[in-house]
């Protein structure tokens, strides 16, 4: 029989008649010593069994009683107090001898509502309408000679004697026109009110050039106290304000003009005072 499996036959293969041959090898020896053997080949130690202390040779591990220890006092009982002891307070009583001072009642006073204005703002209104109007009317008649107007020519003429007559005949319509929009809007009211105090204020010293009487207002004609009466008028809504019926009703001088009204209303009669000056040539305060 081949001792190597691969070269064997297949009848070889499925004979199982020499399972007991000698060729199969024997393992002699006891354990011990193959355990040994096992540790020694891979150099590691053999484990050892390790039994209790207390495990006696021939019985079970027996528990040792525990030990007691016992303390040997003396008791002592303190005795307390438990009552609180109080201390009685002699009271003390302080004097006042301060005088009461009585306060006085004070009379309540009365605050105005300032937006109760009744037809104040109503009748401001109305003062800006009339002036605005007629300086649009007078103005627009005559740019194109409305209602028998004479238009520039005319005023040229009236300013013949002047060295820039030609030129006051365009300027003061010009201003009129624009003083008179921003007047009856509410729009700007202090500069509109410069404006038209300049304006006003130019034609009515040219009314007094000719008047034959001068100053002497039992005199004057209707041509003359109507430019007085539009710088009168001028004047007015430059201290008064426009009210709350126009576009500056939210401004400050809408309501209460204060410093600036007299700013401008200076402004204003200056402006007039140059206009004339060197428009005409005349000193107005000579």
């Amino acid at each position: 029989m081949a001792n190597n499996p691969r070269d064997l036959t297949p009848n070889e293969q499925n004979d199982l008649t020499n399972l007991d041959s000698p060729e199969v090898p024997e393992y002699t020896g006891d354990a011990r010593s193959a355990s040994d053997g096992l540790y020694t080949r891979t150099g590691k130690a053999a484990p050892t069994e390790i039994f209790p202390r207390g495990e006696q040779a021939d019985g079970p591990l027996i528990p040792q009683s525990p030990e007691t220890t016992s303390f040997a006092g003396t008791s002592e009982t303190v005795a307390v107090n438990r009552e609180p002891a109080y201390t009685a307070a002699t009271p003390t009583y302080a004097t006042d001898t301060t005088e009461p001072v009585y306060a006085e009642t004070a009379e309540p006073v009365v605050v105005e509502d300032e937006t109760r204005r009744g037809t104040t703002d109503f009748g401001l209104f109305l003062m800006r309408l009339f002036l605005g109007a007629f300086l649009i009317i007078d103005s627009v008649g005559t740019f194109f000679r409305l209602g028998g107007n004479e238009g520039i020519s005319g005023l040229e003429s009236a300013f013949a004697d002047y060295p820039y007559g030609s030129g006051l005949a365009v300027v003061v319509p010009t201003l009129e026109l624009a003083a008179g929009v921003f007047l009856v809007l509410g729009l700007l009211t202090p500069v509109a009110a410069l404006v038209a105090i300049a304006v006003t204020g130019f034609m009515a010293l040219h009314a007094f050039t000719e008047q034959p009487d001068g100053f002497n207002v039992f005199a004057w004609t209707p041509e003359t106290w109507v430019p007085v009466m539009l710088l009168a008028a001028s004047l007015v809504v430059q201290f008064t304000g426009p009210g709350r019926y126009g576009v500056d009703a939210s401004r400050g001088w809408a309501k209460r003009p204060l410093v600036s009204s007299w700013i401008c209303a200076l402004l204003g009669l200056a402006a007039a005072g140059l206009m004339w000056w060197f428009g005409t040539g005349i000193n107005p305060v000579a």
